[in-house]
């Protein structure tokens, strides 16, 4: 509930601490306390059991989030600039916001005239300017003095004012800086749209965006990702209505050092935004997940860590029913290196790619797969055990060198690829860039061999 003054918000929370009763928790937070005493008094309210209530004056409507502990904003004062209005919904109606609805009360006399001054000339006037014209603007700089004097004027007269001088002075005020507003808020739609991107044709990046996509992964990749590794680090998970949870203690020391602060006992992921405090979202970008993908690569990469606390392997051997001959994949990845020219001279950059290339090896010939038949291996069930699993990786092993060249072209084709995604990105911003340069580093780094045979027959 935000209050325009100081003693207008002790008063209302005296008041409602008495209303509600000890069921209900009633906090105050004005610019009399200092920020950290306001942050301190809005985290006693989350801890809270039952129904909180906040009073605030405007202190608290900007740089403060309250989603999380609020689903409701009351206007208990009308701000004179809307755009105050706008700020103290935005603390709660904002990113992170788990409930459906979100909702917004103002309250006002209706037989207050400053209160219907309010609404009629700025609340609702902002809002039919922004809906005329797409732009939300505040009252204009020079209008408050005009609003302060107008209000000061209606206080002066008292009710029995004489109607011909006051509607006329107040109606031509009301035009006036309705006239300022409108201009203010064309005069902000036109720098917009001086600056708006038009040169772009979203269709002309559209594969652009398609690739990085499916590069980057999908939420339900992610997600099986992230249960499998932490059931392989021996963690029990617990399904929950938006996602899981699981309990810290299994997990290796590594592990737990690099995961966020206050993680230390559960971690608790939701497969969507929004996302409450406390809890992970099942997105590559998400710190937790960024900690276990950086873990399981690492450990896979360090031979000196006990098998329990290594996930992820660098090599395999799997008998499965999904191959009828001897197939090899290998987990590559590849450096280039880029220069970009610009009028402040050429930059260097260094972009960095992952390929599963696979193949089948039959009498010393080998044949390359396509790049959904890799896709369809790696997720190949076993269909049995292999007894002696050194001669297949040996084998698989002594072939690198065989393979060589085939992955140096590989990465040369990835290396055109990426220059001519850069020259269509350029050209559709209407940007040409000549002199592009991407080299592939050679030779690339193998970090994992996987040999899938067949079952035996019989």
């Amino acid at each position: 509930m935000f209050c325009r003054f100081i003693d207008t918000a002790e008063y209302v929370a005296e008041h409602l601490t008495q209303k509600l009763g000890k069921g209900t928790t009633v906090a105050c937070v004005t610019g009399m306390l200092p920020p950290s005493e306001r942050v301190a008094r809005i985290t006693e309210l989350a801890d809270a059991d039952g129904p909180v209530v906040l009073v605030a004056t405007d202190c608290l409507s900007e740089g403060v989030n309250l989603q999380d502990q609020f689903q409701a904003v009351v206007h208990y004062d009308l701000a004179w600039n809307p755009t105050r209005h706008e700020q103290r919904e935005g603390r709660v109606d904002r990113f992170g916001q788990q409930r459906d609805v979100v909702r917004a009360i103002t309250l006002y006399g209706q037989d207050n005239r400053i209160d219907g001054i309010v609404l009629d000339v700025l609340l609702r006037k902002h809002e039919a300017i922004r809906k005329a014209t797409g732009v939300s603007v505040p009252v204009p700089d020079n209008s408050d003095a005009v609003l302060e004097a107008l209000m000061e004027g209606l206080i002066l007269r008292g009710s029995d004012h004489r109607q011909d001088t006051l509607d006329i002075e107040y109606d031509a005020k009301a035009a006036d800086l309705d006239r300022e507003w409108r201009s203010a808020a064309e005069r902000e739609k036109a720098s917009r749209t001086k600056f708006a991107q038009r040169a772009i044709h979203p269709n002309e990046v559209a594969d652009e965006v398609a690739e990085i996509r499916a590069n980057l992964g999908t939420h339900a990749e992610v997600r099986a990702f992230t249960e499998r590794a932490l059931q392989a680090l021996k963690a029990t998970l617990k399904t929950t209505p938006r996602g899981f949870s699981v309990g810290t203690s299994p997990l290796p020391g590594g592990l737990l050092d690099a995961l966020p602060a206050g993680r230390e006992t559960q971690l608790s992921f939701v497969s969507d935004f929004p996302v409450a405090k406390g809890e992970n979202v099942l997105h590559r970008t998400d710190a937790a997940v960024e900690a276990i993908a950086s873990y399981v690569l690492e450990s896979a990469l360090d031979p000196a860590l006990p098998a329990e606390a290594r996930p992820a392997r660098r090599c395999a051997v799997v008998r499965t029913t999904a191959v009828d001959t001897r197939t090899t994949l290998l987990l590559v990845r590849y450096r280039f290196h880029l220069a970009l020219p610009s009028r402040a001279g050429e930059r260097t950059a260094v972009a960095e790619d992952v390929a599963t290339l696979g193949f089948t090896s039959r009498d010393g010939v080998l044949s390359w797969l396509q790049p959904d038949e890799v896709s369809a291996l790696l997720d190949a069930p076993p269909s049995a055990n292999v007894h002696d699993p050194r001669q297949y990786l040996t084998s698989a092993l002594s072939q690198l060198a065989q393979v060589q060249a085939q992955l140096d072209a590989h990465g040369q084709a990835l290396a055109e690829k990426l220059r001519a995604s850069h020259r269509r990105v350029r050209a559709a911003s209407g940007d040409v860039m000549r002199g592009l340069g991407v080299r592939a580093e050679s030779p690339p780094d193998v970090l994992g061999v996987y040999v899938f045979v067949p079952v035996l027959k019989g």
